[in-house]
């Protein structure tokens, strides 16, 4: 899954929000304040994960994979939300995971 705050982030809720249509990285890139180039390399990586389709030149999600992915970016805004309200220890802290041990 993607990270908040990042492209791939912006890019795929875009595309999530507006599941079934087909943007071309310019297009995307207008609708997410980031730069073509970015846009495009964002797309590949996204198109790369299995997150988006692509057909012509143009990205999007399915509808019928749209409900789920909303759902995975709604979990990672919960998590994020949660990390960023946690109490001043260890898991308030950046690299969080690295203190931890492996399961």
């Amino acid at each position: 899954m993607v990270i908040p705050d990042t492209d791939e982030y912006y890019a795929l809720g875009f595309l999530v929000r507006n599941r079934g249509e087909r943007f071309t990285p310019p297009e995307i890139a207008a609708s997410t304040d980031m730069s073509e180039a970015d846009a495009a390399d964002t797309m590949t990586t996204l198109s790369e994960d299995d997150l988006v389709e692509r057909s012509q030149g143009a990205y999007y999600v399915p509808v019928d994979l749209g409900e789920d992915l909303q759902r995975q970016l709604e979990s990672v805004d919960a998590a994020a939300k949660l990390h960023d309200n946690a109490p001043d220890d260890a898991y308030a802290v950046e690299v969080w995971e690295e203190k931890v041990d492996s399961l």
